[in-house]
């Protein structure tokens, strides 16, 4: 069949996507069982036409077709989730697989409808690999893929256009990441570290930083002293580039920025290394500097490394750790790095006198969210809009704080007129209210956290809070909030008990309602994820179940693999999860009162503290 080029372009685009759709639904079990009603939900900042043209050419290609309807959410411009079609079909149809956008809460009646909801992975090397070759025949490698998927997803695929080869989309993808490293560094604008709202250690590190390298440069303090190697941490859009160049600012030193796509992007293995050591250089002539090495992750793990691109791939780690030794060529060079995903890099490379120091930056909470908003808006304004816009951002980086602002300046601006309240008012995303009867399931599921915990010491409770209205990036409706000291040992009861505590939200369900909701479980990070990930420890790593085999594994993910290899593995876990959740359950059983009367006072007042759980507790 002809194809133009645009379809030829469109292809490689969804084939790819098409890869982690068939993944999610395989998880799923849509190709094990028949007229399942799944919902998948798109990576961020995805485009949703793209994936269901992707889960077309999946149903299609497994004679599912027929068994499966295909439904899409739309998103208005104000955030909006239009869930009428969704509903009328998972009312009138036994198979259907519902497309839902990232960050969209998913209505209680939509969600009882759904068996199974996913979260569609991100496209990963290997499916770039197949899409690649499937699309246009050619041979691309793992590592020059995962150097592709360093860059934004919609720039990668312009620039891998039919009649492209992979190596001269790197080199343009090099280029235009080049350009943007030429723009003048945000200190220039005048924003310093300390002017930064959020990022809590992560500033105070680099106000030291800024002390330390006057004393270098004043000769009273030796190299050796300073902490010149950070990894910085977090989910994308938490600003880390923007730290790095402030950070630059507030020491008064040059900034420089690379990445293993950058230094990719020169050809083979020679020219690679060739360009680490030359950015690494040019650092080390403008001390004192501060080099930032973006995507960090690329690097990858020696201990991953498989095929024929292993041998690559671990003279490009061994490359970076003579780079990052700390010997005296690294004079007056403070190496950042940052990523997204801090297990996939190698140890060695956090060791001490390299990036010896890890800094994990969150999501910005309700007060950094507020001043986020006030420095991006760069007007005061009234503190219950300000307050309102917070509390509708709850999940928001710092990234998608800012477009909120620049939303609200550039409504302001078509106005001819400066940033008001009704601006912040109009881009402000709606608070969803929570029904009574709702929120009253999420106060007995936080308070049987909150008893079970007490009960089996799993640690000192600073905060309990169920929200009234949720964010449209809200999970959950509330939490926990636990004080835990730091063990040098830990022993079997002491893992069994973090399991029953996380568990003991579900158990209260059970106990006091007389049913449990899908609150417990559904998405990573959840109270059964993280209890399954205990049990799957204490069984397949530290001898702590029915065995004393060993497994490693690093990672939840390492943890899930596990799993889904070893079905004896599987059998163990489930006795374990459901003989804490079998204890849980008798202690809400012993003190339901207390749950009780916790749930009552939480519902009342949204959030209630440490010191008043505690009398309640002891009343």
């Amino acid at each position: 069949m002809n194809m133009n080029f645009s379809e030829r372009a469109a292809t490689l685009e969804v084939t790819a996507c098409s890869y982690s759709v068939r993944k999610a639904l395989r998880k799923a079990g849509a190709f094990m069982r028949k007229e399942a009603s799944i919902g998948l939900i798109i990576p961020r900042d995805r485009d949703v036409t793209k994936y269901a043209d992707a889960l077309r050419s999946v149903l299609r290609s497994t004679n599912r077709a027929e068994v499966y309807t295909q439904c899409t959410v739309e998103v208005s411009h104000r955030g909006n989730a239009n869930w009428f079609e969704a509903a009328d079909i998972l009312k009138a149809k036994p198979g259907v697989v519902l497309l839902i956008p990232h960050g969209v809460t998913i209505p209680p009646e939509i969600r009882v409808s759904l068996d199974e909801v996913m979260q569609v992975e991100p496209i990963s090397p290997a499916h770039l690999v197949a899409a690649i070759k499937f699309s246009r025949g050619e041979q691309a490698t793992v590592g020059e893929a995962r150097t592709l998927l360093s860059y934004p997803l919609d720039l990668m695929f312009q620039a891998l256009r039919p009649g492209r080869s992979v190596r001269q989309a790197l080199a343009r993808l090099s280029g235009a990441a080049e350009a943007k490293a030429e723009r003048p560094p945000l200190g220039a604008l005048g924003f310093g570290v300390e002017e930064l709202p959020g990022f809590g250690q992560a500033k105070e590190w680099a106000l030291g930083l800024a002390e330390d390298l006057r004393d270098w440069t004043r000769g009273s303090l030796a190299w050796s002293d300073i902490d010149c190697g950070l990894l910085l941490s977090g989910p994308p859009g938490t600003g880390k580039t923007m730290f790095a160049e402030a950070v630059a600012k507030t020491c008064a030193a040059a900034f420089v920025s690379a990445s293993c796509a950058k230094w990719q992007a020169k050809g083979h293995l020679g020219d690679f290394l060739a360009a680490m050591r030359k950015t690494f250089s040019e650092a080390a002539e403008k001390a004192p500097c501060i080099l930032f090495l973006d995507e960090f992750d690329a690097v990858g793990d020696r201990a991953k490394f498989r095929g024929d691109n292993a041998n690559y791939c671990v003279q490009v780690v061994n490359g970076i750790l003579e780079a990052l030794d700390g010997s005296p060529r690294r004079d007056g060079v403070v190496v950042i790095a940052a990523t997204n995903h801090p297990d996939a890099i190698d140890p060695a490379l956090r060791r001490p006198g390299r990036l010896d120091r890890h800094i994990k930056v969150e999501l910005p909470d309700d007060d950094a969210r507020k001043d986020i908003l006030t420095l991006h808006l760069g007007t005061e304004v009234a503190a219950d809009v300000l307050a309102h816009a917070a509390r509708a951002t709850r999940g928001y980086s710092g990234a998608a704080l800012a477009q909120l602002a620049r939303d609200a300046r550039k409504q302001a601006r078509r106005a001819r007129r400066s940033v008001t309240a009704d601006d912040v008012r109009a881009v402000t995303p709606p608070l969803s209210p929570l029904d009574s009867a709702a929120r009253h399931v999420a106060c007995v599921h936080e308070a049987g956290h909150a008893v079970v915990g007490t009960e089996l010491a799993y640690g000192e409770i600073e905060l309990i809070t169920v929200v009234r209205e949720l964010s449209p990036c809200d999970d959950g409706a509330g939490y926990v909030l636990w004080r835990r000291p730091k063990m040098l040992q830990r022993t079997r009861d002491i893992y069994a008990n973090d399991i029953a505590t996380l568990l003991g939200g579900r158990a209260a369900e059970e106990v006091v309602l007389g049913f449990v909701t899908d609150g417990s479980g559904g998405v990573n990070g959840s109270d059964l994820h993280l209890a399954a990930d205990i049990a799957t420890i204490m069984e397949a790593t530290l001898g702590m179940g029915h065995g004393l085999s060993y497994c490693y594994a690093r990672t939840s993910e390492d943890l899930e693999k596990l799993r889904l290899s070893d079905p004896v593995l599987r059998i163990r876990v489930e006795k374990l999860l459901n003989a804490e959740l079998e204890r849980a359950k008798e202690i809400v059983r012993n003190r339901r009162d207390d749950v009780e009367r916790i749930a009552e006072a939480v519902m009342e007042r949204e959030l209630l503290s440490g010191e008043k759980v505690r009398q309640l507790l002891s009343s």
